[in-house]
């Protein structure tokens, strides 16, 4: 085999080796999301305080169990936030079926 063609054969074998299981990666998908200023009593894995979200424009809050990874949400501060969320694929029977990561925060208001 010429050695160009025993370079891509390896390339296509560790991409491969790469894309099984739970080693596959989603697309990550943006979204934006208004956090309330304060943090709500809730249970998930274990007793503990979840954020409250919303979409923008929403008028209703909702109890948010996942971390967002690059946030620390701030007692009294209201944020929107543009957020990247991911599908974990194959997620443990008690995690979530979701990954999230902060890329800015859009605003912030002191209430």
């Amino acid at each position: 085999m010429k050695p160009v063609a025993s370079r891509i054969l390896a390339a296509v074998v560790a991409v491969s080796a790469c894309t099984s299981g739970s080693a596959v990666v989603a697309p990550e998908e943006i979204l934006v999301l208004e956090v309330a200023p304060d943090s709500v009593a809730c249970v998930g894995e274990a007793v503990g305080r979840c954020i409250q979200v919303r979409n923008p424009g929403e008028a209703e809050w909702r109890k948010f169990y996942d971390p967002i990874a690059g946030f620390r949400h701030e007692a009294g501060i209201r944020y929107t936030l543009q957020v990247g969320r991911r599908q974990v694929i194959d997620p443990p029977a008690d995690g979530s079926a979701w990954t999230y990561r902060l890329i800015r925060i859009i605003a912030l208001e002191r209430d």
